[in-house]
């Protein structure tokens, strides 16, 4: 989890601090993490709720008699907004349409998300950014099967199986970012650079194994 990645993340690359602050720094880390899910479920409910209500009073407003040109104009304008085009009106089964606190439509499920990722992740901060790229691999992973279920080429094609292509995802995201961090550091994120150079520059040994010599790599190296 999120919690977990910033425990270990904290302990091995933060060097420079302090066990105590250590403490305090992944206290500040967990308690934000712990309070966004928390104001983002409360306000994705109540939006699902809201989308619910103004759902209800478009069906409403579209069966009156004789509404005039204005009148219809609007509610179709307000029915395309709430509840999005005809072809991703797909209702749930009718069970779980009575339950509360899930989505009238799967359109609802996008406004809501969307307006809470906007109001409580929207805000940068490491934190929210590592959960906005932990939730971006996971929606490309949950998209590609998708395809791959619905029958989508080349997703669905057997070759593209999940033990055959995980070697060789792994091969080509590992060779990409060691070759940005070797060529074009400057484009990966801080903390990750951070950790990368702890791991593969050595710079807590510099000096020590080469005996004094700055490798030609050193980022301490000014040309």
């Amino acid at each position: 989890s999120i919690s977990n990645a910033q425990i270990v993340m904290t302990f091995l690359f933060g060097s420079h601090l302090s066990f105590k602050k250590k403490i305090i720094t992944i206290a500040k880390l967990a308690a934000e993490h712990a309070t966004n899910l928390a104001s983002f479920a409360c306000l994705y409910k109540f939006t699902l709720a809201a989308l619910k209500l103004l759902s209800l009073r478009i069906k409403q407003s579209s069966g009156v008699l004789n509404p005039g040109i204005i009148r219809q104009f609007a509610t179709s304008l307000a029915g395309l907004i709430i509840n999005g085009p005809h072809f991703v009106r797909k209702k749930l089964p009718e069970a779980a349409i009575v339950s509360p606190g899930l989505p009238e439509h799967p359109y609802h499920a996008f406004l809501a998300g969307s307006m809470g990722g906007y109001v409580v992740w929207g805000r940068y901060s490491g934190v929210n950014y590592q959960l906005i790229l932990y939730l971006a691999s996971r929606i490309i992973v949950g998209c590609m099967t998708l395809a791959s279920e619905k029958g989508i080429p080349p997703f669905s094609w057997k070759r593209f199986a999940f033990q055959k292509s995980y070697p060789i995802a792994a091969a080509a995201i590992w060779g990409t970012v060691m070759m940005l961090f070797e060529e074009y550091p400057n484009v990966l994120h801080p903390s990750l650079r951070r950790s990368m150079d702890e791991i593969y520059r050595y710079s807590r040994f510099k000096g020590c194994d080469t005996g004094g010599m700055i490798s030609s790599r050193s980022p301490d190296l000014k040309l």
